[in-house]
């Protein structure tokens, strides 16, 4: 690998770490926020909400922008709204600005994230090289929740809640300078395709729609089933525009693939069972082991470590050993670190969940970055912000889905609770490894093993 493409890969991969930093970062200075502001915890919530929301609702809309404009560019502008929200949200004098820099920083993160995957992908070449950047990325998000947790405690105890907005600006200064000096721009395109402003519209309405009533089970159940409701009837006419639109923002096309289409069920799967077993283990390391949140930050610490490993080395195996049996393994072994949970650990040894979510890390990391290279594989290169756009927001809804399921099961507070919703995590994992069984073939992605393009037209 060229110095200029380890250049390119770690400004690329510093766009990553700066998004998974911010999300947890600015977590951990809710209770000062909330402090400040005489928030209650209802409406506290809406300082991740606004970000989840707003990110979840303009992704596929994101990726598509990448495809149909210049990428660098659509990315930079992307960098400068992040930039200006997070001065934004640092200088706000009340709660509602803070709720509209963080939805401002999550529509750029919409863009940021294919865009990112769209620009590596177009640098790395498939294959061997492309799955070691890939492997960054995986690995820096790991790190990025660790560090942000970290972080996040040490600027908000020293300098304040509004410190964590303010440390993204010398970040996107640099990100911009990097990707304004490395990165090519597309060149002219006379026949430029046109934007599915329909279906932008329609999609947009039921992503927001559907994570707003997936996320919203503090709400009310009625309210609930009001969005879900509309989200299904958006999604019905979403596809019936889709269908009779000659340059669709989501070719339908595109799920033709199986490679594709298992890659974006796995990573949904993944997230689904992912985000039901931290949140659980708040709740049983807080509440059934008496922890404070403090020695429950750094109790589930490993889980963030464990990510950096399986980041690290999935990039180095899957060439080898193809995507069916890397992704199943990784499965596996996010299966199997239930078990020392479910035994010791929820019967009073904090090592030992420790040690199962730092097991756990390792799989969910390996296989979010497995499902990354195989839906990219899959895929034309003229379609990579939208297949990055639909990959994000697989993750995004399988993760909403998740955290409701585990906010009713864990309701009881009992110790039988919590290990009905850590079974039912695990059971989803085993339904995720059958997917992908299905899904990827035994041959090894090489270059021509992998290229099931999927054209512009469909």
């Amino acid at each position: 690998m060229t110095r200029q493409r380890v250049a390119i890969l770690a400004v690329l991969a510093a766009t990553q770490l700066m998004g998974t930093v911010d999300f947890s970062i600015v977590t951990v200075a809710l209770p000062s926020i909330g402090k400040q502001f005489a928030l209650r915890p209802d409406a506290l919530q809406w300082v991740v909400s606004a970000y989840v929301l707003m990110q979840a609702g303009f992704l596929l809309l994101g990726g598509r922008l990448c495809d149909v404009l210049d990428t660098k560019r659509v990315f930079l502008a992307a960098l400068a709204i992040f930039g200006v929200a997070s001065l934004a949200g640092g200088l706000a004098p009340n709660a509602l600005l803070v709720f509209a820099a963080r939805g401002f920083q999550g529509l750029a993160g919409a863009v940021l994230a294919p865009g990112s995957l769209a620009l590596v992908t177009a640098e790395f070449e498939t294959g061997e090289l492309r799955n070691r950047a890939l492997s960054v990325f995986g690995t820096v998000a790991s790190l990025g929740f660790v560090l942000g947790a970290i972080i996040g405690g040490a600027l908000t105890g020293f300098l304040g809640w509004r410190s964590v907005f303010f440390v993204n600006l010398p970040v996107v200064l640099a990100i911009s300078v990097g990707t304004a000096a490395l990165l090519q721009g597309k060149p002219a395109n006379r026949v430029r395709p046109r934007l599915d402003i329909w279906g932008a519209m329609v999609g947009t309405a039921a992503m927001l729609a559907l994570v707003g009533g997936l996320s919203g089970s503090s709400s009310g159940l009625n309210r609930v089933a009001v969005l879900i409701a509309l989200a299904a009837i958006l999604l019905g006419i979403f596809v019936w525009v889709e269908r009779s639109s000659s340059d669709a923002l989501v070719p339908l096309a595109i799920f033709q693939s199986r490679r594709f289409t298992g890659a974006i069920l796995v990573a949904a799967l993944t997230n689904l069972a992912g985000l039901m077993v931290p949140f659980t283990l708040t709740l049983v390391v807080q509440h059934l082991l008496g922890y404070s949140p403090q020695e429950t930050g750094l109790i589930l610490v490993p889980g963030g470590l464990g990510g950096i490993v399986g980041g690290s080395v999935i990039g180095l195996v899957v060439h080898r050993m193809g995507l069916r049996a890397v992704i199943v393994t990784a499965l596996i072994i996010l299966a199997i670190a239930t078990l020392p949970i479910l035994g010791p650990g929820l019967h009073g040894s904090a090592v030992w969940v420790s040690v199962g979510f730092g097991v756990g890390g390792i799989g969910f990391i390996g296989t979010s970055v497995a499902c990354t290279i195989a839906a990219t594989s899959a895929v034309d290169p003229g379609r990579m912000g939208t297949a990055g756009g639909l990959l994000n927001a697989s993750q995004f809804l399988g993760g909403a889905i998740g955290t409701a399921l585990a906010g009713v099961l864990d309701t009881p507070g009992t110790l039988t609770a919590y290990e009905t919703c850590l079974i039912a995590a695990m059971a989803v994992i085993v339904v995720a490894a059958a997917v992908s069984f299905m899904a990827f073939g035994p041959a090894a992605p090489g270059p021509a093993a992998t290229r099931q393009p999927v054209s512009e037209t469909g």
